[in-house]
């Protein structure tokens, strides 16, 4: 009996040896009544002393989840012992659960591992393990104190909106570029804030830093520039191509626009308009990318291939096409440029874009004219990578998905070590 107790509980690797034990099953619960075989020695926590005789029995509830249907409780009848040298009163060890716990170590463990998935909350781990959501809690607070990361040679920064965390809206997010482990959180993006909170780090750590690697809000650069002024600092890829993307959007809306069927007289007007609304895809993403085979064109009753759509869609507008045409140059400029000489490239197609007639072609061009150094300094390649946020926009997503799935965190702190509980692979855990 006591064997198949044992059994039941999970409880096969541990050295327990039991005295009682029964098992009880209700419509509410499932209860394991234990009495453990009195240890030979029982020495006094206070005095060291082994002189002791049994005081009373004490019954304490240990949560024990090992049921997602109904609630599990080991009813653990504990000897509370009386040390006859000092007179003062203490309980015998047991292999389940902590002398101050109400969980045992089975259920602690179940908490943190299902807590390490950054799709889970506190409520949803409290509800399959049949536990509170303040006991969830509280194995969280006890055992996840991971301490940030050291700094690397190249780091990535990027802000995460947090509008519910704290009084700023954004906090910053630090990644290692080659690990992609989080090394810190701050709850703010403000330069002051910025300043104060990377100055903790020591004068010979920032020395260390090479290269900062972030998207294009200003902040970021000037306090790279000072607190880090060894390091280079590069601009992610990702942000300038979606500025050129929504730049050629808006060309493709205003040609679009001259075509809707209520302000043009013009016979194939709606045809455009159709053509150039359905196909708003063909100006954004790689071309490459796009489907080779047939795609229905069902307001013409046809299929085409891609290559006919594009050459229907820039027949319908000159400055659209030229627009096209710029827009892929620079697209394969970014993809194929190299640090060492990548710079008259990079002056020309600056010229082009601010000679462009439209002004979303001419702002670009002074976006890039601004970044020129950091877009350049992008196209370093550390053991053969390129500089690049990407591994940051992975671990951003699996952030967001843990702030909107908690609805929150009103604790930043707490916020903080779950993300970097979730996000590392490695936490050093009591």
């Amino acid at each position: 009996m006591n064997y198949d107790i044992i059994k039941f509980l999970n409880l096969e690797s541990v050295d327990i040896n039991l005295d009682k034990s029964s098992f009880i099953k209700t419509d509410e619960s499932l209860v394991a009544k234990i009495v453990l075989n009195k240890q030979p020695v029982n020495i006094c926590p206070f005095f060291g002393s082994n002189n002791s005789i049994i005081k009373d029995y004490v019954s304490k509830n240990i949560a024990h989840s090992i049921s997602t249907f109904k609630p599990c409780i080991i009813t653990y009848k504990a000897r509370r012992f009386t040390c006859k040298d000092c007179n003062t009163s203490f309980y015998e060890r047991n292999p389940f659960a902590s002398l101050d716990s109400r969980t045992s170590y089975y259920t602690d463990a179940l908490i943190l591992d299902k807590l390490k998935s950054h799709t889970a909350t506190y409520s949803s781990v409290a509800r399959d393990l049949n536990v509170s959501i303040q006991l969830v809690i509280n194995v969280f607070d006890q055992f996840v104190k991971p301490k940030p990361l050291g700094l690397s040679n190249v780091i990535c920064i990027d802000e995460i909106y947090t509008n519910k965390l704290t009084s700023r809206k954004y906090c910053c997010v630090i990644l290692n570029f080659f690990t992609g482990d989080l090394i810190n959180i701050f709850p703010s993006r403000l330069k002051m804030d910025l300043h104060y909170y990377f100055s903790k780090y020591s004068l010979e750590e920032r020395k260390k830093v090479e290269y900062i690697v972030i998207d294009m809000w200003e902040t970021y650069n000037n306090v790279a520039k000072i607190i880090f002024p060894y390091a280079k600092v590069a601009v992610d890829s990702f942000h300038i191509i979606t500025h050129l993307n929504t730049a050629i959007d808006i060309i493709r809306l205003e040609v679009m626009r001259k075509f809707d069927k209520g302000h043009s007289k013009l016979i194939n007007s709606e045809m455009y308009y159709y053509m150039l609304k359905k196909f708003h895809y063909f100006f954004t993403k790689n071309f490459d990318s796009i489907y080779e085979g047939n795609i229905k064109v069902p307001k013409l009753k046809t299929s085409w291939d891609k290559y006919e759509i594009r050459k229907y869609l820039l027949s319908i507008d000159g400055l659209l096409a030229k627009a096209y045409d710029l827009k892929v140059r620079y697209q394969e400029f970014n993809y194929l440029a190299r640090y060492e000489s990548c710079d008259e490239e990079l002056e020309n197609l600056i010229e082009e874009f601010l000679s462009f007639p439209h002004d979303a072609f001419f702002q670009f061009g002074r976006l890039l004219q601004h970044w020129k150094v950091e877009i350049k300094n992008s196209f370093i390649r550390i053991d053969n990578r390129r500089l690049s946020n990407g591994k940051m926009e992975g671990c951003n997503s699996r952030l967001k998905c843990l702030i909107k799935n908690a609805n929150g965190f009103r604790n930043f702190d707490r916020f903080k070590r779950r993300c970097l509980y979730v996000i590392n692979e490695k936490n050093i855990k009591k």
